[in-house]
């Protein structure tokens, strides 16, 4: 069965011997990055820090740090590949949607504070790297709604905090569902309500990062990757539905009157980002469980635990849009540092095919931020580096199968210019094929008949030491 809690997806990391408790107190800083860092490094285990110094409440951090635990969180086997993960990914959106029930027992309302009795700084929220702007709450699953239909959104954004009940929310992309809202309530000239879950059963966080199609709702998709529904109460003070059982839950409003500036904050691309003018959440209610527990995302350096989390859900994604606009792309795969480098194969039969799929995941909304991509033939694994490398040596031309567009949205690339524009490279590491022969080999060298028989006959002989 599928775990309906963080306290449920706890246990069976324990159980499986992917969960380190900390017992000894450890500091909110610098100890709880250091950890962070540490664990996205070795891709050790999740940690539950049961000592925060100043604190009441524990804090868990790592906890998506690995793909054994993103296999884990579908309940699939910690040694399930990525390329099947993905799968799994895809496989759910001809399951979409299961469809989300109201339920009545809510343990994220065991206790509700409003009023003047919220405060944020009662949660361990860290500073996880030393030059981040203030606290950020790192794992939001910021939830809202469209005021023109029925669309619920559930997407992570960074949350800067302000004070004790209000932060910063980053919304800087074009193509965000968050911001479709947004806009619309902006026109108006209304504010718009927001809940913040933290701490929920695993898929939810996880499809929170990836990209679906605009009208679809995150809680119906993850039901479907689940194979059960998600279980939702209202809000108690805004018109929107939560998860039931999430640790902790922040309801208020987005103001679309005034913004603040938010930044620097330490990101997935291994450098910290710029300044960001962003919206103010005014927070007017905190409901939480008995014995809340925190749960915070390592953000950094490739890989972190962002990577983990969403590479292989936001690649789903992608790759279920591009395949609609171009049948012929069979594969997609994410080498580091993940978004920015994308590697697409196909079955082509054209030459100029692969500059075309170029310009269309480019074009695409969710293939904006991507920076390179690199297109090659299905002899090649999209997810072998090594496969990729050679495919770029041996069958790209650089004055004839580059492909670059400057002046492109930069978003968080740390090397974009000063007016916020990066340049795109494509690189088409494809065979050459008539009627565009540039050089036709003889024949491209397969591997002889029973080479992999005698691989595992090697292997297992060296592995006992004899001859």
């Amino acid at each position: 069965m599928p775990y309906r809690d963080l306290r449920d997806w706890l246990e069976r990391l324990e159980n499986e011997g992917e969960l380190l408790r900390i017992s000894k107190e450890i500091s909110l800083e610098p100890d709880v990055g250091a950890i962070g860092d540490a664990v996205c490094a070795i891709e050790g285990p999740g940690i539950f820090a049961e000592k925060i110094a100043g604190f009441r409440i524990p804090l868990t951090i790592g906890l998506h740090a690995s793909f054994r635990r993103t296999a884990m969180a579908m309940d699939l086997l910690k040694d399930t590949s990525r390329r099947q993960q993905v799968k799994t990914w895809i496989d759910a959106y001809d399951r979409y949607p299961v469809k989300a029930k109201v339920v009545s027992d809510a343990p994220c309302k065991e206790n509700i504070l409003t009023r003047e009795k919220v405060n944020l700084f009662q949660f361990p929220i860290p500073r996880i790297h030393a030059n981040d702007a203030s606290f950020y709450i790192s794992k939001p699953m910021c939830i809202t709604k469209d005021p023109e239909s029925d669309w619920i959104n559930v997407g992570m954004y960074r949350m800067m905090v302000l004070g004790k009940n209000r932060t910063a929310v980053m919304v800087v992309s074009a193509g965000q569902h968050f911001r479709y809202h947004l806009r619309k309530y902006l026109e108006a000239g209304k504010p718009m309500e927001m809940a913040v879950a933290i701490g929920t059963e695993p898929v939810l966080p996880m499809i929170a990062g990836m990209k679906i199609p605009a009208g679809w709702n995150e809680y119906d998709y993850a039901g479907a990757v689940r194979k059960e529904p998600e279980e939702l109460v209202k809000g108690e003070t805004v018109d929107l539905p939560v998860p039931a059982r999430a640790e902790i839950v922040l309801e208020g409003i987005l103001r679309t009157d005034t913004q603040v500036l938010e930044g620097p904050f330490a990101e997935h691309t291994g450098a910290y980002s710029g300044c960001f003018w962003t919206p103010v959440f005014e927070i007017q209610a905190i409901t939480y469980r008995n014995n809340p527990i925190y749960d915070c995302l390592f953000v950094g350096k490739p890989y972190n635990e962002s990577v983990y989390m969403t590479m292989l859900s936001a690649l789903a994604g992608l790759q279920q849009e591009i395949q609609a606009m171009f049948p012929q792309v069979t594969e997609l795969a994410y080498h580091l540092p993940y978004l920015y480098n994308v590697v697409v194969q196909g079955k082509w039969g054209h030459a100029g095919e692969p500059k075309r799929v170029m310009n269309g995941l480019w074009g695409s909304r969710w293939g904006a931020s991507i920076k390179m991509i690199t297109v090659v033939d299905e002899d090649i694994d999209p997810w072998d580096e090594k496969q990729v490398l050679w495919a770029i040596a041996a069958r790209c031309q650089a004055d004839k199968d580059i492909v670059m567009i400057p002046g492109s949205e930069g978003n968080l690339d740390p090397s974009k210019d000063p007016d916020d524009s990066s340049c795109k490279l494509g690189i088409d590491a494809t065979k050459s094929r008539p009627p565009f022969y540039r050089h036709r080999p003889v024949h491209w060298v397969e591997p002889r008949e029973r080479t992999e028989e005698w691989k595992d006959k090697i292997l297992l002989q060296w592995q006992k030491g004899g001859r």
